[in-house]
């Protein structure tokens, strides 16, 4: 992946801040990385370890993936998603609530969940997985407990051992793999990773956003193979500079894998 990385490189060198990145070619295992194990605030980047989670408990028959919960008043938190506007009392399985966490990012549903399985158990599962940066500290929106220093982390590459995972369905039954990846692909925030690529592409995904901070990671399925990118971005001038860069890095990364599948195509 050199010529990748050298494009990549070109650029990064155009935009300020700090970014780690993680890209695995899934059929030869051949990876490129720049600053993989950087912290950064994980934003709702953290959204997909507690989806693992929730996934792990129901297939230990812990919980059922249809069990009903009321979105009441005081569980009800701005910033993304849409449960903050609808009925009052309205009541959703586990499953809608995994599902609106990761497609719409709705952070109203992600603290229904965490209270639902426990922040503690998030972590544990993480670090069973040998992901050794990804910590959930608190809950969406909660920037007192920020302010606290008590802020979700991860790196590029906890979320690519994620995706992997995920992927292989390693320590879980296949079907709950496929949902996962299912709901990944069914992704309404796309306007880094997937902003230049073509209407057809498979990519199954998920986005984070802070002040100064833009991510974006996940899988994208090609004809001939699947690649695992996870891009990870901080201490950004404006967030404007982090959907640019990180939007030009995905149809850079698209096009090469792309093009080297074409030319295999034809040898």
């Amino acid at each position: 992946m050199k010529e990748l990385r050298q494009k990549l490189q070109e650029v990064l060198a155009a935009y300020t801040g700090r970014w780690g990145v993680t890209i695995i070619d899934q059929s030869t295992g051949e990876k490129l990385e720049i600053n993989p194990e950087m912290v950064f605030p994980a934003a709702s980047m953290i959204k997909v370890p507690i989806m693992y989670e929730i996934m792990c408990q129901a297939a230990a028959g812990a919980i059922d993936l249809d069990e009903l919960l009321t979105v009441s008043k005081e569980k009800r938190v701005g910033g993304a998603g849409i449960l903050q506007e609808l009925r009052p009392e309205i009541t959703m399985t586990l499953r809608e609530l995994v599902t609106l966490m990761i497609v719409l990012s709705d952070n109203t549903a992600t603290n229904m969940l965490i209270d639902r399985i426990g922040m503690e158990a998030v972590n544990t599962r993480m670090a069973q997985l040998g992901l050794k940066s990804t910590l959930l500290y608190r809950k969406m929106m909660d920037f007192e407990a920020a302010r606290r220093g008590k802020e979700n982390k991860t790196s590029a590459r906890d979320l690519a051992l994620l995706f992997h995972s995920i992927q292989k369905s390693e320590g879980l039954p296949p079907e709950y793999a496929t949902l996962m990846l299912d709901i990944l692909k069914r992704q309404q925030v796309v306007d880094k990773l997937p902003f230049y690529l073509p209407e057809e592409r498979v990519l199954a995904h998920k986005t984070g956003t802070l002040p100064g901070a833009e991510h974006d990671g996940g899988i994208l399925f090609l004809p001939k193979a699947s690649y695992i990118i996870c891009i990870l971005t901080a201490d950004l001038a404006t967030n404007y500079q982090g959907l640019q860069l990180v939007a030009s890095m995905g149809k850079i990364i698209y096009e090469h894998f792309n093009n080297k599948e074409e030319s295999l195509c034809h040898t």
